[in-house]
């Protein structure tokens, strides 16, 4: 068994965003030492604990940090290019300290070229949509299109 199905189960896109619309609706505050609580489990409240809620990973009690920090969800996802982009996919920055690596939730392009509309979860700031320059404002060069192993492709 692969670290990544060992990760979590199958789970299809429309679960993941409306998992991910769930912390939208709760308007969750960023913090990288607080847990947020609600019918999906209880998770970190940072980026990596964000997207380890959408995707249906392990939080507490079975994974004591409330999910995967950024460098172990790069563990349980594939390298894709952006133009195979679909919803619930990861634009993601996992080098770095916990200062600069962060991921974003990929919502659908925007009509703006060279835009797109992600899920984020950042500090300083409480869960929302907004839309992004591809692949991310600050240090572009160093954040890449993953795609978690266990989502149902229809």
């Amino acid at each position: 068994m692969t670290i990544a199905r060992a990760a979590g189960r199958l789970i299809s896109r429309s679960e993941i965003v409306e998992r991910a619309c769930s912390w939208l609706r709760d308007s969750v505050p960023y913090s990288q030492t607080k847990f947020h609580q609600n019918e999906h489990g209880i998770y970190r409240a940072d980026c990596s604990g964000f997207v380890s809620m959408a995707w249906g990973l392990p939080g507490k009690p079975e994974q004591r940090h409330g999910g995967l920090d950024t460098r172990g969800l790069v563990l349980v996802s594939s390298l894709i290019r952006p133009e195979d982009l679909k919803a619930g996919d990861v634009i993601i920055r996992a080098d770095g300290t916990n200062q600069t690596r962060h991921v974003v939730i990929f919502a659908a392009w925007a009509e703006e070229p060279g835009h797109y509309w992600a899920y984020e979860q950042a500090g300083g700031q409480r869960t929302r949509l907004r839309s992004v320059v591809y692949p991310y404002e600050t240090g572009a060069e160093l954040y890449t299109p993953r795609r978690y192993v266990n989502v149902l492709e229809p």
